[in-house]
């Protein structure tokens, strides 16, 4: 059965999350994501210095469209200072929590203390979460990994210190920082968080199919999934997952084959939205990521993909695609 899931003041009407992910997970894709029925989306994971010393780079990708609500603004940084004073610029900005980022396995945020850095010194985390929740009304919550190396649990540790600091709900990958995406159903650490606080938990990681978050929610008890890569140019991914909590068969909803009109529909709309808020060229630029997921697996998509690769104008990318459709998937 589908249920809502409340976070500090915020009601999200469903437990379903889209995980941030860096070059991907922008306003136009989210807004995708939203018409098919995520709950709660998160910005591009942002640079708390890029904030705070007024980065034009950064205030583009902090840009999000009134449907996106509930939306959390995602920050990396090592300062509790400098924590807090983008998490109030965030708040003035418009969005409704504030996340701070304790997983991410980047060299270029790593090496600068951040990320997943931070979990190689817990007793440091306390004062970045007081600091922050502090700083803002709305809620903060964190999101982290079981730890930074693999025998290194840190979990239950850090969502006690989390919850005691004022913290309001905790996103687990369920790999260590070292492992990145591999080993990420670790899900026994997550189901220990569970136990250990009273503030939602949110799980993430191991999801390729929709009905891997039954499973998922079933070994962890967690509140609410946070989905990732396999969201990746199938926004409707969310909508075949809300389909199973609300009890229709999961072998149905895993097997049944894509729409290929409404696939290329969205993509058009999502060219669209890129088109509004970043212009031709970097639309032209930053779909070709994209379209590398949309297209994955279908007749003959490594050399239309290598067609995209070299277009140099939105009209060729129409027609590209265009003509791709009615080679491949007339009806």
């Amino acid at each position: 059965m589908k249920k809502t899931l409340t976070i500090g003041n915020i009601q999200v009407p469903n437990q379903l999350i889209l995980a941030p992910m860096a070059g991907y997970t922008d306003s136009p894709y989210r807004r995708c994501c939203k018409k098919f029925g995520v709950g709660l989306l998160y910005s591009e994971v942002i640079s708390s210095l890029g904030l705070v010393f007024g980065n034009k780079k950064t205030f583009e990708m902090m840009k999000f469209h009134p449907d996106e609500h509930p939306i959390s603004l995602q920050l990396f940084g090592n300062s509790p200072d400098k924590m807090a004073e983008a998490a109030k610029a965030g708040e003035q900005f418009g969005f409704d929590l504030i996340d701070l980022n304790l997983g991410c396995p980047a060299p270029k945020i790593v090496k600068n203390g951040a990320g997943g850095e931070l979990l190689k010194d817990p007793m440091k985390l306390p004062e970045l979460f007081r600091t922050v929740v502090q700083a803002v009304s709305i809620p903060v919550t964190i999101k982290m990994r079981v730890g930074y190396q693999p025998e290194a649990n840190v979990v239950r540790e850090v969502a006690i210190m989390a919850e005691e600091a004022g913290i309001q709900a905790i996103a687990i990958h369920g790999s260590t920082v070292i492992q990145n995406s591999l080993g990420s159903r670790q899900w026994g650490p997550i189901r220990e968080a569970k136990e250990s606080v009273s503030i939602p938990i949110l799980a993430n990681g191991g999801i390729k199919k929709p009905s891997d978050i039954l499973t998922l929610l079933e070994e962890t008890k967690a509140d609410g999934v946070m989905i990732g890569r396999a969201a990746l140019g199938r926004p409707w991914f969310f909508r075949d997952c809300l389909a199973i909590l609300e009890g229709q068969d999961p072998y149905k909803i895993d097997h049944h084959a894509i729409d290929t009109n409404e696939m290329f529909a969205v993509i058009q709309q999502q060219i669209e939205w890129m088109l509004e808020c970043k212009g031709e060229v970097t639309t032209i630029r930053e779909m070709r990521t994209h379209l590398h997921h949309y297209l994955k697996g279908f007749p003959e998509s490594s050399q239309v993909k290598d067609k995209i690769n070299k277009t140099k104008n939105l009209e060729e990318l129409r027609n590209i695609l265009r003509t791709y459709k009615n080679t491949f998937f007339a009806l």
